[in-house]
């Protein structure tokens, strides 16, 4: 299942993750003007990535919007990552999803209730209309009755769409095994730039980059997958 979660997220508009050492790449958005951001490499072989916001030159000839360079970044994000992931971090986490989880049960049942008597209303509207000479009066409840029943199903799905992913069992242990896993995962020479990417892209949505807004610093906002975001220089 934490598989396929990410394959879902990998399917989006950030693109696959592609070779190279710039963590970000994809991920990283302009705090300036919210265009996501490209990398290039600079210095001796081309050895430093730099995030660029590239979309007011492209568009309309001016200058960059903002250039930040990656390490210093990359490192910082690393490191809330793996702080995010220690195991007394996730148990809490875990905690918080199964509240969710159970206000998600308790607001399904409504729903299904809600559901039920719409198409209960709409189904015995239609009997009254059957049972009788049709009149327009009747024809017209009908109808309403079963535009409901659609208003619903669709409010429904919008908000079954936005609803968080219920874990399962086999996720809570998923995740405890990703924790105490991941450090070692994460620095291993065997593990490639791509595969670090894919880890980020499986918890992180997006990274807002902006050295303008304090001088000599860059501020960076991370959005969590989860929807929450963490603020840091």
């Amino acid at each position: 299942r934490l598989a396929d979660n990410t394959n879902r997220y990998e399917a989006g508009h950030r693109g696959a993750p592609r070779k190279g050492i710039a963590l970000l790449q994809g991920l990283a958005v302009c705090g300036q003007c919210g265009r996501r951001m490209t990398v290039r490499y600079s210095g001796p072989d081309s050895a430093c990535p730099v995030y660029c916001c590239l979309a007011d030159r492209n568009q309309t000839g001016s200058s960059l919007c903002q250039e930040v360079r990656a390490p210093a970044v990359d490192e910082l994000v690393v490191q809330t990552l793996l702080k995010a992931l220690e195991p007394d971090q996730i148990a809490i986490a875990i905690a918080a999803l199964d509240e969710i989880a159970e206000e998600t049960r308790s607001l399904e049942k409504q729903w299904a209730l809600r559901r039920e008597r719409s198409r209960y209303d709409a189904e015995r509207a239609r009997r009254q209309y059957d049972a009788v000479e049709p009149a327009r009066t009747l024809e017209k409840a009908w109808e309403d009755k079963l535009r409901l029943v659609n208003e619903i199903e669709q409010e429904y799905r919008r908000w079954r769409a936005r609803e968080p992913l219920v874990l399962q069992a086999q996720d809570h242990a998923a995740l405890q095994e990703l924790a105490e896993n991941l450090p070692a995962i994460w620095h291993s020479e065997t593990t490639q730039p791509e595969d670090r990417k894919r880890i980020l892209r499986f918890i992180v949505q997006e990274v807002i980059l902006d050295q303008k807004k304090i001088r000599g610093q860059v501020a960076i906002r991370i959005l969590w997958q989860t929807g929450a975001t963490s603020e840091h220089q």
